[in-house]
Order: structure tokens, then C-alpha cells, then sequence
């Protein structure tokens, strides 16, 4: 069949347009899986969220501790006495004296009158005794069987040479080597004597049942 000049011409634009408008199609039919595909990815982008771990609770800080009270000079003498005295009792086989509380304020409050008054014996002015004191500083009813003492004055006297000194001493020296006395307490004071500045020593036995 042959198709004149004329009519080629008028036909040919429709043959041309249809890819064009076959893809036009094509382009229309994908359009909303590409925009679906973008909306998924910006969502997903978009309810992402980051875990921030909680803020830690703020420290509380407690009470500063009490720092321990310091020993006066006198305190020290009274427990390096104690120390030494069990030290020698554990040398020669006997058992070490255990500390009373209430024997070591009956002590230094003796100590502190004979230094204050300037006397030296078991038996204050007032008439008070080893034992008397002890009942006196005993508030917690702590039951005794006995107490006594060894004093000890002098200058420059220190825990060494007063434990000499009883252990000088047969009267002294039989509450240091005996078995009856079970506990020990000991006071120490400052004061004068002999026209000079001496220290009392007061050791405080007790025996508990």
C-alpha cells in the first residue's frame, strides 16, 4: 500500500508520540511507590529516638566523722602504765589485768587531789579510801569483791620508774605478782612536792567476781 506525501505527514506525529507517552505512563504508575519509599525512609529516620541513661542521684554526704579526742600527757602516762605492767606480768607467766573504766576514774580523781593538796597517801583529808572512790565513780553498778591502790610520786617520775619503784616494794609489789586482782586502772596527775613540780601515779586493782 502506498500512502501519498500528504498523509505520511499527518500520521507521522502520532506514531512519535507514543513512547513519549508510554513512558509518561510508566513515570505516573511508579511515582507513588518512589514517594511511599521516601515517606518509610523519613519516617523511620524521623521515630528514631536515643536512650539518654538517667542522671545519677545527686551524692549525699553524711556527717564528718568526730576525729578521736587527743590524749592529754597525763592519759598517755596513765596507758603506757597499764601497758607495762601487763607487759611484766605476761613475762614472769601470770595473766594480764584487765582495764576498769571505773577503777581509772577513781584513780585520776586521787591522783588530781593528791596533787592539788600536796599530800601522798591512800586516804584523803576528807577521809576518802580506794574503796570509797570506787563506789563513788561505780554509777553503773559494776559489783566488786575488793579494791586497792599503789601510789607513786616524784620529779620527773614516768610510768617506768614508778612500776620500779612498787616493784621495789614488797607492799607494791604483791598486787603486781599476785592473782587476786583481776583488773586495773590507772590515773595520773601533776602537781608539786618537795618544793619542786612532782607527778602522781595512782594504780586502782579491783577483783571482779
Amino acid at each position: 500500500m502506498c500512502l501519498l506525501p500528504g498523509h505520511a505527514q499527518r500520521t507521522s506525529p502520532a506514531w512519535h508520540r507514543a513512547p513519549k507517552l508510554f513512558g509518561l505512563l510508566v513515570l505516573m504508575m511508579l511515582l507513588p511507590a518512589f514517594s511511599a519509599l521516601g515517606q518509610a525512609r523519613t519516617s523511620a529516620w524521623r521515630t528514631q529516638t536515643i536512650t539518654h541513661a538517667p542522671a545519677p542521684a545527686p551524692v549525699v554526704q553524711g556527717p564528718a566523722a568526730t576525729p578521736p579526742r587527743q590524749l592529754t600527757t597525763f592519759e598517755r602516762h596513765a596507758a603506757e602504765t597499764i601497758r607495762i605492767t601487763n607487759a611484766f606480768r605476761r613475762r614472769t607467766g601470770l595473766p594480764a589485768f584487765e582495764e576498769d573504766p571505773v577503777c581509772s576514774q577513781a584513780a585520776f580523781d586521787h591522783a588530781q587531789d593528791m596533787a592539788r593538796r600536796s599530800y601522798f597517801n591512800h586516804f584523803g583529808p576528807g577521809g576518802s579510801s580506794p574503796t570509797s572512790r570506787y563506789q563513788r565513780r561505780n554509777t553503773t553498778g559494776q559489783r566488786v569483791i575488793r579494791v586497792t591502790e599503789n601510789i607513786a610520786r616524784g620529779n620527773g617520775t614516768t610510768p617506768e620508774s614508778a612500776l620500779r619503784m612498787w616493784l621495789n616494794s614488797s607492799g607494791h609489789r604483791k598486787h603486781l605478782v599476785g592473782t587476786e586482782m583481776n583488773h586495773i586502772g590507772v590515773g595520773v596527775a601533776g602537781g608539786s612536792c618537795f618544793l619542786g613540780p612532782c607527778t602522781y601515779f595512782v594504780q586502782c586493782f579491783s577483783r571482779w567476781p
